[in-house]
Formats: structure tokens, C-alpha cells, sequence
């Protein structure tokens, strides 16, 4: 703990992933994951790496709008000691307003690169092991009951036991009878829950809660806007069903207020959403404090590197009662050389010094999408040419 490791330059490269097949949310159809891949050197052994998924219509960022938030973060940062997560988190909250994917980038980068100068997983870092297994939550969104059944029952053939079904996509009783039936094939054992990402109204939410009472699911995600909380208080009150926020948690003090106010039972947390792994763990732990049940998820697609902070955050809290959403299966191809992997439903901790995972330079070459801006963006950030650092996958 003697000698600093300190911060000498910031890079990022955006990326744009397609996926293995498009998955509908809220009417809305996704094919591609557009990312932004964060290089961090110190002047320790080792780089560290984090990720910012691009998903406007959850933090509000484009790839454009992550890289130039990366160059002002980099000016903040650089010459700090890494190992002051503290600190560095809350010059990385104040330095810029909103941009949380970006921060958390950066903040997960600045995690991996001190836990791999020790030498020690990610996880260790954050306090230890106290979750040894995980049952992994896999996603339903054709807006097809029989392609959606076809799924279902596919992923249970591999040993999944916790379903998400993506709703708010065509006809709401159709959606109703779908989740229904996932609880009578899956039976009551099963984790059985759905996600509308904001697209119904509170009418049409407290219709569907309604429709699959008899299913009893576990929880219903963000049924309705992030803005109409006195709808989703109206849902959480005419509902047996768990309301769930996602889209609505953007800070710590987010969590306090809906669990208070009686609006939802729970979240769903996301490092990106939470300005990197330092803010998540103290939102999971009000949560907790407060009586509330917690979800750990990636955003759709993220690839092996967002997804071992994830599992690292997991495996450092535990009791993930909600599920966890491991993502990066989604994709075409990963940009790891061993892509995070989940066996028979479940996955667990990474042994592997930081994050455990080595980017695979190729990979990420043929996934590099270059708008005008990022070249002169990637310039301001680089910092202290020549500093001793290894690459990531060095032993």
C-alpha cells in the first residue's frame, strides 16, 4: 500500500456489436449494441478497463456525448491516486452533470486497474466473497406467445429457472396470457417476472397486474414513465404484484425516496445508471436497508467487460434476491478472449486478478465504429507517454 498508482491517461474506443437476434422493448426493436470501451493507465503494472453502454433513452447519451464526457473526466482524474475510490468517485459525480454511463466507465477502469496491481479479483476489493453461485435471469422479448413459449422453454432445457418476459409490445392481454402460462410450465419455483420499460400508462399497467395475479409474479419492472411517480404509486396500490423501478434509480438518493413513498417494492441496478460500481454498491445497500428486494443487471448486450463488474458487485453484496441479468450472451461476438459464460442457468465468481477478463485487441478492431469527433476527443485524453504499464491480459 505504500507506493501511489497513479492515473497518467484515459482512452476510449466506441463500438457498435450487433446481436445474435433483435429484442423488442417497449415497441421499440434493437439489433445493435453501441458502446463505448474505456482504456485506463497508471502507473502501476497494469491497465484497467470499463464500459460505457450507449442507451439514450436510460441515461440520455450518445456515443458522442460519452466520448466528450471521457475527455473531461480524464482532465479531472489524471494524476489522482487510483486507489482513492472515495475520492475519485465523488470528483467524477461533481466534475460533470448527468453522464452516468460515462463516470461509471471510468470508475469501473479505475476498480479493475488497482485490483490487478494487487493482484486479487475485483471482487475482493469490494469487501469479498459472499455468494459463491448465481442463478442467472434470461430475457423473453419476441411479441410472439408462441415464439416466446418456444424460448421459454428452450432456455429451461438449459437450466435457467429465472425469466424475464418483455412486455409493453403488442396486445397487453396476450402479453398477460404469456406471462401466465411461463408460471404454469415453469411452476412455482421458478423466478417469474416482467419488464415494460416505461411503455404503458398507469391504466393500462394496473390491467395487466390484474390479468396475472393468478400467475403471481415475482415483479413487474418500471410498468409506466419515470416522470408519473404518482402513477406508479396508483399501480403499486391496486397491484399483489411487486413494482419494480429501473429507468426511474439515477442516484442513491432515488432508492430512498420510491421505497418511502410506497411506489415500488424494489430496483433494478445497473452500474451505468449509478455513475460506476462505488455509487451502485451504496444505492444495493440502502435498498437493502430500507426492506427493499434488489435486481443486478447489465443493460442489454453489454459486453464480458461491463458484465464481470456486474458479477463483481454480485458476488461482493450477495442475496440478489431479484435475479441477475448477465448480458453480454446476447451479443454476435464479445470483445474478451474468454467471453464471461453462463452454464446451466448460473454463473460464478471470477477468480482472475480485476475484472478477470483480456480484451481481445482484434475484436475490438473489427467492432470499431469512428465517428469525426472521437479522434480529436482521444488526443485531449491521452496523458504521460511511456508510462510503465503492461497490457491487461498481462500476467
Amino acid at each position: 500500500m505504500g507506493r501511489s498508482v497513479k492515473i497518467t491517461r484515459i482512452e476510449a474506443v466506441p463500438l457498435g456489436i450487433p446481436l445474435k437476434k433483435p429484442m423488442l422493448m417497449a415497441g421499440r426493436e434493437y439489433a445493435l449494441a453501441e458502446t463505448v470501451l474505456v482504456r485506463l493507465e497508471t502507473t502501476g503494472r497494469y491497465a484497467g478497463y470499463g464500459e460505457a453502454p450507449v442507451a439514450p433513452f436510460l441515461t440520455g447519451e450518445t456515443t458522442e456525448s460519452v466520448l466528450a464526457a471521457i475527455a473531461v473526466l480524464s482532465q479531472a482524474i489524471v494524476g489522482k491516486d487510483a486507489r482513492d475510490f472515495v475520492a475519485l468517485s465523488g470528483i467524477i459525480h461533481s466534475v460533470i452533470v448527468g453522464n452516468a454511463a460515462a463516470k461509471a466507465a471510468v470508475d469501473v477502469a479505475v476498480h479493475d486497474a488497482v485490483a490487478r496491481d494487487y493482484q486479487i479479483p475485483l471482487y475482493r476489493l469490494l469487501g469479498g466473497r459472499t455468494q459463491s453461485e448465481f442463478g442467472c435471469l434470461t430475457l423473453i422479448g419476441n411479441s410472439n406467445h408462441a415464439r416466446d413459449m418456444a424460448d421459454v422453454a428452450a432456455r429451461r432445457a438449459e437450466g435457467y429457472t429465472a425469466f424475464k418476459l418483455k412486455v409493453a409490445n403488442g396486445d397487453l392481454a396476450e402479453e398477460a396470457a404469456t406471462l401466465v402460462e411461463m408460471r404454469k410450465v415453469l411452476g412455482a419455483q421458478a423466478l417469474v417476472c416482467a419488464d415494460a420499460n416505461t411503455g404503458w400508462s398507469a391504466a393500462e399497467a394496473i390491467r395487466f397486474v390484474k390479468l396475472v395475479d393468478p400467475a403471481a409474479p415475482d415483479f413487474l419492472e418500471q410498468p409506466i414513465s419515470t416522470e408519473d411517480v404518482d402513477g406508479m404509486m396508483r399501480v403499486s396500490r391496486a397491484s399483489s404484484v411487486p413494482i419494480s423501478a429501473d429507468e426511474s434509480i439515477h442516484d442513491v438518493a432515488d432508492i430512498r425516496w420510491l421505497l418511502s413513498s410506497g411506489a415500488v417494492a424494489g430496483g433494478a441496478f445497473k452500474i451505468m445508471k449509478l455513475e460506476g460500481i462505488t455509487r451502485c454498491l451504496a444505492a444495493i445497500r440502502l435498498c437493502r436497508a430500507l426492506g427493499g428486494a434488489v435486481n443486478l443487471s447489465g443493460k442489454l448486450g453489454e459486453t464480458s467487460v461491463a458484465n464481470a463488474a456486474t458479477l463483481a458487485v454480485a458476488t461482493a453484496v450477495g442475496g440478489v434476491n431479484w435475479g441477475l441479468s448477465i448480458t453480454n450472451n446476447y451479443l454476435l461476438e464479445d470483445i474478451v478472449k474468454t467471453p464471461l459464460s453462463v452454464r446451466g442457468g448460473r454463473i460464478h465468481p471470477i477468480e482472475e486478478p480485476g475484472l478477470g477478463v483480456e480484451i481481445d485487441e482484434a475484436r475490438v478492431s473489427r467492432f470499431e465504429r469512428q465517428p469525426a469527433s472521437v479522434s480529436q476527443i482521444n488526443k485531449e485524453t491521452k496523458r504521460a507517454k511511456g508510462s510503465e504499464i503492461s497490457s491487461i491480459g498481462a500476467a
